[in-house]
């Protein structure tokens, strides 16, 4: 009995690798959510630290791993692992670059009021950003992502210039509360969804006494 159970185990093992994990490798054609929600022919795309890229027949999303039916959990974590691991070396090698790059400094420009022009950088992991405005040492940014994958942005990815040339680096992602004064310290990484807009506020490493609107753009590092 012990011999036929051994083959038959090392038979659905060979099967099961013929046709692949569901969710992962194949579709599941009716995924139906802890909250409720149901996703028709859905597959993971993406692995993060808190959620995975999961497409489906009406498009892509992201979902949190503990909204996955128990019989997908064992499947997950194994990815789950392995994503924060590789987000926590991409991070640590990110602020390792950061602080042995020398500091870029352009010509200084003559002091003069910020153009109300709305300024737009480069993309970076498929994500641009737009400064809308700054008070003293904090520039509000508009992030969007132009791709098809959930881009985890760090502010030290991110550096202000002065209208005197001077170059700031972004420190830590807050919140405001009603009057416009900071008041509580955000994630270190945001996420933000294929196609998303995010608008944040960012603290930059400049003098206390900065005047408000010498910010002049913020830059991808």
């Amino acid at each position: 009995m012990h011999k036929w159970a051994t083959i038959l185990g090392l038979v659905w093992l060979m099967v099961a690798g013929v046709l692949g994990a569901p969710l992962l490798d194949e579709p599941v054609a009716t995924l139906t959510l802890k909250d409720g929600t149901v996703l028709r022919e859905a597959r993971a795309k993406g692995f993060l630290a808190k959620v995975v890229l999961v497409k489906h027949e009406g498009g892509i999303r992201t979902v949190p791993y503990e909204l996955f039916p128990e019989e997908f959990q064992p499947a997950l974590a194994v990815k789950r692992q392995r994503a924060v691991t590789e987000a926590q070396i991409g991070e640590a090698r990110s602020e390792a670059e950061a602080q042995n790059r020398p500091p870029v400094r352009p010509p200084p420009t003559a002091p003069g009021p910020v153009s109300p022009v709305v300024r737009v950088t480069d993309l970076h992991q498929g994500c641009r950003v737009t400064m809308t405005g700054s008070k003293g040492n904090l520039a509000y940014l508009r992030i969007e992502n132009l791709s098809d994958q959930v881009a985890a942005v760090l502010p030290s990815q991110l550096v202000a210039r002065a209208v005197n040339g001077e170059l700031y680096p972004g420190i830590h992602w807050v919140g405001l509360n009603g009057e416009g004064r900071v008041s509580v310290t955000l994630t270190r990484r945001q996420l933000i969804d294929p196609g998303a807009t995010a608008t944040l506020t960012l603290t930059l490493k400049a003098p206390p006494d900065i005047e408000d609107g010498r910010i002049e753009t913020v830059l991808w590092k």
